[in-house]
């Protein structure tokens, strides 16, 4: 009977918890695996620190900072609500988010903050250095170099330029503070 009932069962107002996945074991035992959606960044909100998805949905509210997601700035809204898409002007926004955050994962990375000027160009913020990555062109590239860059920044103050990072121009400028 709960096989026939849960069957193609889509979970809907669950702001975080991204599938759900039942299956019958025995007569009398169900497994239930429960997937949360992964945060993207927070937001800083009247004092909270705001958590949200892939997707821009406010999925957390905190007074504590969670290690390894990184804050985004630079967006620009007047609210925020628990379980709703974090009001911004242009929602592609949310898939550069998603984007970065993906490529920094991959190549174990971790950002203390990343900011989107009005061009929606981001600059990533590693301690007192700071990494101006530009648009999305070459991303996975200027990522995979800034992998083995970053270890050399380490305890500088300054700014790593890849705004202008392409195939016919690599060259990468680090100026001190």
């Amino acid at each position: 009977y709960l096989s026939i009932l849960y069957r193609n069962k889509e979970i809907k107002d669950i702001p975080f918890i991204e599938t759900m996945d039942i299956t019958i074991v025995s007569a009398d035992t169900i497994q239930i695996n429960v997937y949360e959606k992964a945060l993207a960044g927070y937001v800083e909100f009247l004092g909270r620190y705001m958590y949200f998805d892939k997707d821009g949905t406010i999925v957390e509210s905190s007074e504590e900072k969670t290690a390894g997601i990184p804050q985004v700035t630079g967006l620009k809204y007047g609210y925020v609500i628990l379980y709703q898409k974090l009001p911004v002007e242009d929602e592609s926004i949310f898939k550069q988010i998603l984007s970065i955050t993906q490529l920094l994962n991959k190549y174990d990375i971790f950002t203390d903050k990343i900011y989107f000027d009005d061009s929606l160009e981001m600059t990533l913020y590693f301690g007192d250095a700071k990494v101006m990555i530009g648009n999305q062109d070459y991303l996975d590239e200027k990522i995979m170099k800034l992998k083995y860059i970053l270890p050399e920044l380490t305890g500088k103050k300054g700014t790593l330029r890849m705004e202008n990072y392409s195939e016919d121009m690599k060259n990468i400028t680090f100026q001190l503070e």
